[in-house]
């Protein structure tokens, strides 16, 4: 039956009631439209409301899309990982980089035209390009999470859960403090596989960059300072130019007349110590440095060389053995002016290119404990006598368990108390005295071992000797070097051909 023909049978129906029964059958009508009306106005707003409060709990916008490179999504959980993880490396020195954790982000400029969430973001951004394009890298050519890279990932669950447990609130509280509302255990997981994943195979890359020998040749010869030990003399004439200051502590430029003579006087100091340094005698140089107020240059390491003039004119391979050379320092006034503020009077003798092979040894430290004194001012006493018994206990316990390479490293790592356990590629010098002597002093073989006490350490510290590199270490340095240059290249070539950008979930960052 049509509509129409059901309209009908209802207007004749209608008519031969009476006019009040007509006028009831009319009122049920209304009733039941309005009822009908009612039911779906409370089914559409009870929709509304679970959704509102689905949208409350985070999960929508905790899934979504914050941010994209080419193929690879993170989300908004993801995002805020990365950008917490910029923030709390910030967030505990504040105050020494004008970050105020009191204020918004957004309020608080970094730089010129860049608040502190910009910068943060970006930095975020910059990680997740990095992260997105190593893993797609990785997973096309095969490479899958190593046990090892797995079991960092288990240990940093369980790391978390500790510090949660410790700090007295559930997992996921504490994960919502220190990485946002929308972070959870799963997310975390998520994110931190990918992370150490990346991690991963940047290693895998950089270890197996193919060096040719002429390559680190040139390298050497291009970073001299990097690897060469020099023989030289030096000293410091500094201009006799006292700056004054204004009302509010600011320096103020020099007197041109004034400075153009103290430049000149400088200058024939310097020219002064030059000629003595060529043909006086040491106790001639001594007396002319004394006389000049001269500041004492002598014995820096190589690699510190590189942060003073002098260091480059040291490195230039036309020295010759007893040259003595001027090199100015200069500085800049207020409009950008220079001046020479000092001048370094430099004798080179020699140079030379330690070819030696780098250490590698599992440690245990015990520190010795600091013995309470009520004096303030006393020098503080250890107490040397413990801590040698535990490192003696320690040691037996080793020897017990077979004295080897994985029974020690399994006893530091249960032992230690914060230091570190296995050291790899160590260059002379970079040790503290008595374990760089043992070291170095002589030739080792793999499973040597000693106690070694460090007075710097105030502790004692049990070596296990695990071998030499088989490349000098001017050499393993240079391909480190050369490899980490290749590295940065290839991620940035990578950086700037990806195509990424934010979504508007991007505003549940932060």
């Amino acid at each position: 039956m049509n509509q129409n023909k059901k309209a009908s049978n209802a207007q004749e129906d209608l008519s031969s009631l009476s006019m009040r029964r007509r006028q009831e059958v009319l009122e049920e009508q209304k009733t039941r439209k309005k009822t009908r009306i009612y039911t779906i106005v409370a089914i559409v707003v009870a929709i509304l409301v679970a959704a509102l409060l689905v949208w409350d709990s985070g999960v929508i916008q905790r899934n979504a899309t914050a941010y994209k490179v080419g193929d690879y999504k993170f989300s908004v959980a993801d995002a805020n990982y990365y950008f917490y993880t910029q923030y709390n490396s910030y967030a505990p020195y504040g105050v020494y980089y004008g970050l105020d954790t009191s204020v918004s982000l957004k309020e608080q400029e970094f730089a010129e035209g860049q608040t502190w969430y910009d910068f943060l973001l970006e930095s975020a951004e910059s990680e997740m390009q990095e992260v997105a394009f190593l893993c797609t890298e990785a997973k096309a050519n095969g490479y899958q999470l190593s046990d090892e890279g797995k079991a960092t990932v288990d240990d940093a669950i369980q790391s978390l859960k500790d510090v949660a447990a410790q700090s007295g609130v559930s997992t996921n509280t504490y994960l919502n403090y220190a990485y946002g509302r929308y972070m959870t255990l799963s997310a975390y997981k998520s994110v931190i596989t990918d992370q150490t994943l990346a991690g991963e195979y940047s290693t895998y890359v950089t270890d197996n960059y193919d060096i040719s020998d002429e390559e680190l040749t040139t390298y050497y010869e291009e970073n001299p300072l990097t690897f060469d030990d020099f023989d030289y003399e030096a000293y410091v004439l500094y201009l006799g130019l006292a700056a004054d200051y204004d009302d509010e502590g600011n320096p103020l430029d020099f007197d041109p007349d004034e400075l153009a003579a103290a430049e000149e006087t400088l200058s024939e100091q310097a020219e002064q110590l030059k000629t003595v340094m060529e043909t006086g005698s040491e106790e001639e140089i001594a007396a002319a440095v004394s006389e000049l107020g001269a500041g004492d240059m002598n014995g820096l390491p190589s690699s510190s060389l590189t942060y003073y003039a002098f260091g480059e004119w040291l490195a230039d391979s036309s020295r010759t053995a007893g040259e003595v050379g001027l090199v100015n320092e200069t500085s800049s006034d207020s409009n950008g002016e220079e001046y020479v503020s000092s001048i370094y009077v430099v004798r080179y003798n020699d140079r030379s290119l330690d070819e030696y092979y780098g250490a590698n040894f599992y440690n245990l430290l015990i520190q010795a404990n600091a013995i309470e004194n009520e004096d303030p001012d006393a020098e503080t006493q250890y107490d040397w006598d413990t801590a040698k018994a535990e490192i003696e206990r320690l040691e037996a316990e080793w020897l017990a368990d077979g004295g080897n390479a994985d029974s020690f490293l399994t006893l530091a790592e249960e032992n230690t108390d914060g230091s570190t356990v296995e050291y790899t590629h160590v260059a002379k010098d970079a040790q503290n005295t008595e374990v760089n002597d043992w070291l170095f002093g002589e030739e080792h073989e793999a499973g040597d071992y000693a106690i070694i006490e460090d007075s710097t350490l105030h502790g004692y510290r049990l070596v296990y000797f695990t071998g030499y590199d088989e490349q000098y270490y001017w050499q393993v340095a240079a391909t480190n070097a050369i490899s980490s240059e290749r590295y940065n290249d290839w991620i940035s070539a990578a950086k700037e051909s990806l195509v990424s950008a934010e979504t508007s979930f991007i505003r549940y960052v932060g």
